[in-house]
């Protein structure tokens, strides 16, 4: 019998070494494809991570505007890429927020409350935005700053260090590099720090 032949599919009809060049082909094109989604999932932790932030700082403002009394936005951390607990404490570089009146570090799973100390209105853990994420939250003035206080008005409590942006990466230093700005008369914006001046999307 001919070894071509013999070579052939009986259900497809390549022969062996067509169905090998297919196999190569893609398993190329996975190989290429794969560095892509790797970084597109990384962008999108970045971007969630944003998101989250800009949200709880803006939810901060309207929980100020609505209870008529000054209001604070805290980023929280209970470790590295742990998720939010009551081990949590403040931090410039924390990657979970809470919502509250008062201090919450040790409190941050405790039940929303307009009365009981922390007077809790909301949190958002971390690892719902993405994992393996650098944050850091600075004032106007350059300084480390894990907070912003709105007063009854929705603006920034002009006394204390208070937050005026976070910086988000990806700790792989791959992906989109985004911002959150916070403006004193309390409007809040997400940028891109990589966007020439001029594109509405780059940073201030």
């Amino acid at each position: 019998m001919n070894p071509i032949a013999r070579s052939r599919s009986c259900a497809g009809g390549f022969s062996l070494i067509e169905l090998l060049i297919v196999i190569a082909i893609l398993g190329f094109s996975a190989a290429m494809a794969v560095p892509g989604a790797v970084s597109w999932v990384r962008g999108l932790s970045v971007r969630n991570t944003a998101e989250g932030m800009r949200a709880g700082i803006e939810k901060t403002r309207l929980e100020a505007l609505r209870a008529n009394t000054s209001m604070t936005f805290w980023l929280m951390s209970s470790g590295a890429d742990q998720p939010l607990d009551n081990h949590c404490g403040r931090s410039s570089t924390g990657t979970s927020w809470v919502i509250s009146v008062l201090n919450p570090a040790g409190s941050c799973l405790a039940a929303p409350s307009a009365t009981v100390d922390p007077m809790l209105v909301e949190r958002w853990s971390g690892r719902e935005g993405g994992t393996s994420i650098n944050l850091v939250g600075t004032s106007a003035a350059g300084a480390a700053a894990d907070s912003v206080t709105f007063n009854s008005l929705g603006q920034v409590e002009p006394t204390g260090v208070q937050l005026a942006q976070i910086d988000i990466t990806h700790q792989s230093g791959d992906g989109r590099r985004l911002r959150v700005q916070i403006d004193p008369g309390g409007s809040v914006r997400t940028c891109d720090r990589d966007v020439a001046a001029g594109d509405p999307r780059a940073c201030q």
